[in-house]
């Protein structure tokens, strides 16, 4: 189908993604939609912390299952290792058709690859693709659809419900026991937590992994 600036857009996309084309800036003034809202689960009895001992432990208290959609960060840049620490236990459970919805996906992540040629990462939604995912995407090894929106396009996308996030990982400089996170104040200091505080509003469940564990309230 032939969008608003002269490309033709792949029918099959269109279809997988119950997507239309573009049909011009001021296409969708005035659209009225209804934000998303998490699953939110009440915690009566708590213990006082909700820290953990690992990711693996994490992902089984989150119920990890196959075909869930992982959101991510990069305030860490060239020095996030996050996604690759999550992606390698998920690899290790067996766990397949999982979709990255990270923020942007860089050189740092070029591990995550053996995941694409496996099963275990099927789709990927991201600003960018750089390094060797990008090499992997552009040969084809990627099974499904890799998806590219800027940031704000990425928050949008979640807030409507156009993309679902079932579990999301926030890398933290430093964090309290009960998961308040900051971008500050520890040995990875990235400024600010912006790109993924529509993760922790949004998703259904939120992991904080730190490196920094502070007293509460850490704001």
């Amino acid at each position: 189908m032939i969008n608003a600036v002269g490309r033709d857009i792949p029918e099959e996309i269109l279809e997988m993604t119950g997507k239309e084309v573009f049909h011009g800036n001021n296409y969708f003034d005035g659209y009225v939609f209804q934000k998303a809202s998490p699953s939110t689960k009440c915690v009566i009895n708590s213990n006082g912390s909700k820290v953990i001992e690992s990711i693996h432990e994490a992902l089984v208290k989150c119920e990890i299952r196959d075909g869930m959609t992982l959101g991510f960060h990069h305030h860490f840049r060239d020095g996030d290792y996050i996604v690759n620490m999550v992606m390698k236990e998920v690899h290790e459970m067996g766990i397949k058709d999982i979709t990255i919805c990270a923020s942007s996906l860089g050189k740092a992540h070029d591990p995550l690859v053996k995941y694409i040629e496996d099963g275990t990462i099927t789709n990927t939604q991201s600003s960018g693709v750089r390094g060797k995912i990008g090499e992997a995407i552009s040969n084809g090894k990627l099974k499904g659809l890799a998806i590219m929106r800027s940031h704000g396009g990425r928050v949008r996308a979640i807030e409507t419900g156009e993309v679902h996030l079932d579990i999301s990982f926030i890398g933290a400089p430093t964090c309290d026991d009960y998961g308040n996170c900051r971008g500050i104040g520890g040995k990875s200091n990235c400024g600010v937590l912006s790109y993924s505080m529509v993760d922790g509003d949004y998703a259904d469940k939120v992991v904080a992994i730190t490196d920094c564990l502070v007293p509460f309230p850490n704001f």
